[in-house]
Parts: C-alpha cells; sequence; structure tokens
C-alpha cells in the first residue's frame, strides 16, 4: 500500500534563531513521505538563508508578501499532500507525530475530516516543562457547543487536515474576524460544516513559549489589538447565535472578552449590555464584579 504524502506548513517571518528546532524536528519524523512549504512573509533578517542552508528536498521554500492568511493560503495552493497539518516555526513536533496522526486518521470514516491532539507547554528559555492541553473530545456537530464556548478543541501544530476537509473552508485559516489565526475559530467552522473531529491523546509536539517573540496568533502581536479582539469575540456571537440561543453557556467567554476590551479601549457603555448579558447567564460574584473591576484596571493603568 502506497504511504501518502504529508504536507506540513510553516509561516515564518524574522525567526532565523527560532526555526532551526522546527525544520529539524520534521527531519526526525519516523513518517518520511511528507513535504514540508515554509512561507516565509518576506523576513528581513536570516531566515531564508537559514531555511535554504539544509539543502533538503522535502522542504519547500517560498516568499510571500502578506500576513498569514495570505501565507497559508499559498503554501497550501503550491502543496501536493492528502493530509495537511501544521507547525508554527517556533515549536517541535516528537519524532512519531506525523505517523501516529496519520495511522488515526486513516482508520477513521471519511466524515472525519481532521484530527487533533494534545500538546506540552515549555518555557524557551529555561526548558522547564509548564502544562499539558489535554486532547479529548470526539465527535460531530453536538461538540459545536463546546468548540464555540472555549478552545478546547484546538492547537494548530496538532491539527491534520484531510486534503478536501481543508479545501472546503478555504485552504487557509478565516480572514476579516479579528485574529486571522485562531484554531478556535477554525475548528468551529469545521465542525459546523458537518466535519467530525477525532482526538489522539498522546501529547506529539512541543509548544515553546518566553522566548521573546510574539507569535501571530496572538492578539498582542497586533498594534490594534482591543478592536481586534472586539471583532473576534463578536464573529462567535453572530456566527453561531443559533447555537447561543439554545446554549446559552457558550457565550460567557465571549460576552467576558467583549466586555474586557470595550472597556480598555475606553468604549465602556458599549460594554454594558454584554454585562448585563453576562449576569443573566451567569449570575455569581465573578460577573457581578467584572465590569467594575476591569473600569478600575483601567483607571489605574
Amino acid at each position: 500500500m502506497a504511504q501518502p504524502l504529508v504536507t506540513i506548513i510553516t509561516n515564518t517571518k524574522n525567526r532565523a534563531h527560532l526555526i532551526p528546532r522546527c525544520i529539524e524536528s520534521i527531519q526526525r519524523q519516523s513518517y518520511q513521505n511528507y513535504e514540508h512549504i515554509i512561507a516565509d512573509g518576506c523576513s528581513t533578517d536570516d531566515t531564508e538563508a537559514v531555511v535554504l542552508s539544509y539543502n533538503d528536498p522535502h522542504i519547500k521554500y517560498i516568499k510571500i508578501e502578506g500576513g498569514p492568511i495570505e501565507q497559508t493560503r499559498a503554501a497550501f495552493s503550491l502543496s501536493k499532500g492528502s493530509y495537511i497539518t501544521f507547525l508554527d516555526d517556533d515549536d517541535e513536533y516528537l519524532p512519531e507525530k506525523i505517523e501516529k496522526q496519520l495511522t488515526l486518521i486513516l482508520s477513521l470514516p471519511s466524515d472525519y475530516g481532521f484530527i487533533y491532539g494534545s500538546m506540552s507547554y515549555y518555557d524557551s528559555n529555561s526548558g522547564k516543562f509548564l502544562y499539558d492541553h489535554i486532547a479529548q473530545y470526539n465527535g460531530g456537530r453536538e461538540l459545536l457547543p463546546i468548540a464555540v464556548a472555549s478552545s478546547v478543541i484546538c492547537g494548530t501544530p496538532t491539527l491534520m487536515f484531510r486534503r478536501e476537509t481543508f479545501e472546503s473552508v478555504g485552504g487557509t485559516w478565516l480572514s476579516g474576524i479579528g485574529n486571522d489565526m485562531s484554531d478556535w475559530a477554525l475548528v468551529a467552522r469545521t465542525i459546523n460544516q458537518g466535519w467530525k473531529v477525532a482526538a489522539l491523546q498522546e501529547s506529539l509536539v512541543r509548544v515553546y513559549v518566553n522566548h521573546s517573540s510574539v507569535r501571530m496568533s496572538e492578539a498582542s502581536f497586533y498594534d490594534d489589538r482591543h478592536e481586534r479582539c472586539i471583532k473576534f469575540y463578536g464573529h462567535f456571537l453572530t456566527e453561531y447565535a443559533d447555537i447561543i440561543k439554545a446554549h446559552p453557556q457558550a457565550a460567557i467567554k465571549h460576552y467576558e472578552g467583549l466586555i474586557f476590551h470595550y472597556v480598555m479601549s475606553r468604549q465602556s457603555s458599549k460594554a454594558w449590555p454584554y454585562y448585563l448579558k453576562l449576569i443573566k447567564v451567569r449570575p455569581n460574584i465573578r460577573s457581578l464584579a467584572m465590569l467594575p473591576y476591569y473600569l478600575y484596571k483601567r483607571v489605574i493603568k
């Protein structure tokens, strides 16, 4: 039986000092029928020289003007793999990551459009283990209230899509929603389209934090982070209004996010309706204290 080709997509920009860990962890994979497409958002450091120094036929290096949405779309359009996965330029796979994920997805019916897995967080400076993000949910649209409520079904470097599934959601992350690299939003939309998801509970990915370089998936990467976050949480409330109507608790994190970012961007009057909705859905001390606390926090900032 022929081994299917797996595409690994890495977006990068000015990470010459970090990307060797990513590349070398892929080179150590037990499964070797892969292509590694590195989409560089026109770095001004030595990223290109570092990548090309590996002289690895598995690597396809491209330069793309634009942000991560454009990088991922260009990488996917160039890809040939039947299965699509990802690795951030500052993280690493354990050696059996691709092999074990591929074994799982090949064992599933075709309506399982993607899988995800657990991942372990490490301090980049000390190398110290911090915590695990555990993957545990399996199923289809019945998971949508969970997928909308919080980012528990997520983890960009743990995602593996069937090619047709990733193509069905646009071949990239979701643009125009505030946080353009949100695996939370991508996973929710994929499940909403009718695709099922399965979890690989074993952690096969190491995610590194505290290396002084901000992730593109973090709001702090952007100067207009409050405006972006307001748009992002508003996206969930609009996109999944029917789910939230049936499962009001699914809106809690989005109400909290809107309250915080409206207050911090000095638009406190716009926070008020979400504060009232939060109290109605979760009538406790935490909810009651949230708006006064954020107002106080803004004043002393």
